[in-house]
This record gives C-alpha cells, structure tokens and sequence, in this order.
C-alpha cells in the first residue's frame, strides 16, 4: 500500500534533543520542535501531527499523527537527509522487511507514503510504553515478566527468521515493553541509523549487542540475532534483575556463530528449560578446564571485563545525565519567577527525586556518585540563578514603573540611568520599602 499526501511546508525540524519517551513517560518527555513548526502542518488524511523523536547522532525521526481516528508513529529521515538516496533506500528497506511480518511482538509497518515537507515515511502502529532498556535500569520489571518478554522476543525473531529477516540492530532500546500488560514489541528492523564518527563513546554502546560478522560488515544470519539476544540477556544479568540466564547468554554470545545455539528456537528452549541449560553449562565448564594452563589466563579475562563493564557504565551514565542536563533551560521555565513576593530559593524536591532515581543505578560507583550529585547541584544552582535574574528584572521594571514618593526622589537624583545602575538603586529602594512597611505594622 503506497499513498501521497501533501502538508504545507514544514520549518527546519530541531534537532539538539534525544528522546525517546512514549506518552507513559510523559513525566520525563522534552519537547521536539516548537508550536509554530506544528501550526504549519495540515493534512486531510493525517492529522494533529507532532514531532516525537529526535536522535542526536542518527538520520532518522519521529512524529506521531491521528489517522483514521487512531494515533500512528510517522518515521521520516531528517531534513539534512532528504535527498540521499542511500539513507532514502535504507528506510524504504525497513519497510519493506517489516511489512512482510505479522507477528504481535513485532511493531506493525501500515504505510509508506511521500508527505510534502517530510518526504518518504513509514506509517508505524503507535505502541503505549517504555524501552526494556529503561525497565531494567530504574528496576519496573520482575524476573517472571523479564522471562516472557524474553520468550516473546524469541517468538517474533522466529517469525522473522522464517521469512528471511534478521534485525541486525537488536538491543534493549529497540525493544518496547507495553504498558500494562508488558509485552514485548520489536521496533526498528535494520542496521544501527548512527553516524558513529561523531562520538565513540556512543559507537561503544551501540555495537555492543551487534555479533562480531555483523560489525565486520558479513552477511547475517539467524545467528546474529542469536547473539544480540545472549547481550540483552548479560545486560539483564549485570543489572541484577535475574541472572538466571547468564549460561543461556554465554553460549548464545560465542565469537564464532559455529559455536552459538543454531536457531533461535534452540535459545527459546534452552530459556524455558532449566535443566537443559545447566547441561550446556557444565559442558562448557569441563571444556573450558581441559584448556592446557587456561587458569593463568582467568585473571587477565576477568580485568579486562571489569574494564569493560566500566567503561560501558560510564557511556551509559554520559547518556543518562546528558539528558538531565539538557531539561535545565525547562525547568528554569518551570520555575520562572512571576512576581518580587516569591522567595528567589525553590523547593524542587520531585524533580530532585525523579533525577536521582535516573541516575541511581551509577550509585554505587564512587567517581560517578560524585559527579551525579555536583550535576543535580549544578541543575539546582541554575534554576536559582534563574529566579535571580527574573528577580532583578522585575525589580527593575516596578521601580520604573513607581510612583512613590521615595521612588520618584530616587530618580531625579539619578537623572539619566541605565539598567545597570537602576538595578542598585532598585535595589535599595525596595529594601527601604520594605523597612518602611514593617515600622508601620
């Protein structure tokens, strides 16, 4: 099914936001774009169009719409992008691959239409939740639910395997979890859409559920997804939501995909049957101690993981306050003084909290404790610093504006005055004002 629509020019998309947040997460959603942009857009089969996602470092965005009294997810590449007919051919790629699937763990493609002042779009089922990356950091999914959200990955990848579709670009963030009944929805079937070059650290957490073939740029295969799966699994396992999968992902996550489960249906199984896993456990044990002076080596492995789990911790912990960071000009919006009663100090204590609980997984690290709390700090400072500068121009503005016997001796002494020296002039005013006010009660 292919359709045009024309809408009315759009203005430049911004794009210094990362987001992704669905509507359940409205708490800690940032706005894309602006009002205006969202008032030139009109559209007779798709409506109330609004920007949704924007990733920093990738080619595509969002937008969600109303079509046919529903809401549907409309990707489109950036506007930088439009015209390039490799990224153009990509997205029409994915749309291709996910129209073939019709599975309900796998976010279901509808569309692929030409809008004026967006240009090529997929039209995606909209689906109410949150990333399993996000459950598992903050700690909202049990070990029974990880367990069937993993059994239903394994049953959509089946599914995609059969018809000869392989993700390629499997990781937590590309798997939504529903809101209340927490189910599992695949979304963004194809290669990572980043431009790596701009930032390592950002090439290190996205390649680390890509198999060894897939970022050497080999064909894939259905063991590719094999191994990103075993990753989540070990990402799962290193947040101590359940380890009880951590055998099932050292065997799904062998360098060499001869040495991986075959199928997924062999992964699926070994998940739902326990004492199959420890079998494949312990043959992996007994092989690995028939390895001639292998105990001079575990030291040295176990080193270099740590140095990696850190590394990764602290990508994740750049993310993660990158993000905090970049909500400080809203919340100074939020918190913006109205009037020179309000005290120029401000409780935060919700925002405070809902800040700390974002980071509290990188707690237990002492460097990064240290540097979450100088950021909260920091976020703190400038939301008063803020109030301060509103302070003082309203202070300004009233004594202007004043018509008091005191006020208007003020400013004939002063004559011809700018903002500057208004302001310690204001400034002593309003504090004889307020001497003056309590003498009289």
């Amino acid at each position: 099914m292919m359709s045009d629509t024309n809408f009315s020019d759009m203005a430049p998309e911004k794009d210094d936001n990362f987001i992704r947040e669905t509507d359940s997460n409205a708490g800690q959603k940032a706005a894309v774009g602006t009002n205006a942009e969202e008032n030139l857009i009109s559209s007779k089969e798709y409506e109330d169009i609004r920007p949704f996602y924007a990733s920093q470092y990738g080619w595509c965005r969002l937008f969600t719409a109303q079509y046919n009294g529903k809401k549907v997810i409309i990707k489109t590449l950036k506007a930088a992008f439009a015209k390039d007919n490799v990224r153009r051919a990509a997205l029409c790629q994915e749309y291709e691959a996910t129209i073939q699937l019709e599975n309900k763990y796998i976010r279901r493609a509808i569309d692929f239409v030409t809008i004026k002042g967006l240009g090529d779009c997929i039209i995606f089922e909209y689906v109410d939740g949150v990333t399993l990356a996000e459950h598992v950091r903050v700690g909202t999914i049990t070990e029974k639910q990880i367990k069937s959200v993993l059994l239903e990955i394994c049953d959509a990848l089946q599914h995609m395997h059969q018809r000869g579709v392989y993700h390629c670009n499997l990781m937590p963030e590309n798997i939504l979890v529903t809101s209340g009944d927490m189910r599992a929805k695949i979304i963004d079937i194809g290669m990572a859409e980043m431009d790596f070059s701009k930032d390592r650290d950002l090439m290190v957490k996205e390649m680390e559920f890509n198999a060894p073939e897939v970022i050497k740029g080999e064909d894939p295969d259905g063991r590719s997804d094999v191994f990103s799966l075993g990753k989540i699994m070990e990402f799962i396992g290193e947040r101590n939501i359940s380890r009880k999968f951590d055998s099932v992902a050292t065997h799904a996550t062998q360098f060499s995909r001869e040495q991986r489960f075959d199928t997924i249906s062999e992964l699926r199984s070994a998940i739902t049957k326990g004492h199959s896993v420890l079998k494949i456990f312990l043959v992996l044990i007994v092989l690995g101690a028939l390895g001639a002076l292998a105990y001079v080596y575990v030291p040295k492995f176990k080193a270099k993981a740590d140095q990696e789990k850190e590394e990764r911790m602290r990508v994740e912990f750049r993310y993660e306050a990158d993000k905090i960071q970049a909500e400080t000009p809203s919340l100074c919006e939020k918190f913006r003084l109205t009037s020179l009663s309000e005290p120029v100090g401000v409780s935060w204590t919700d925002d405070s909290l809902r800040y700390c609980q974002q980071l509290s997984p990188f707690m237990a690290n002492e460097s990064l404790r240290a540097e979450a709390e100088a950021i909260l700090n920091g976020q703190r400072n400038a939301i008063v610093s803020s109030r301060q500068r509103d302070f003082d121009r309203l202070l300004v503005s009233t004594f202007r504006n004043a018509q008091d016997s005191l006020a208007l001796q003020m400013k004939i002494d002063m004559g011809e005055f700018d903002d500057t020296a208004a302001l310690v002039v204001a400034r002593q005013w309003h504090d004889l004002a307020k001497q003056n006010e309590a003498g009289t009660k």
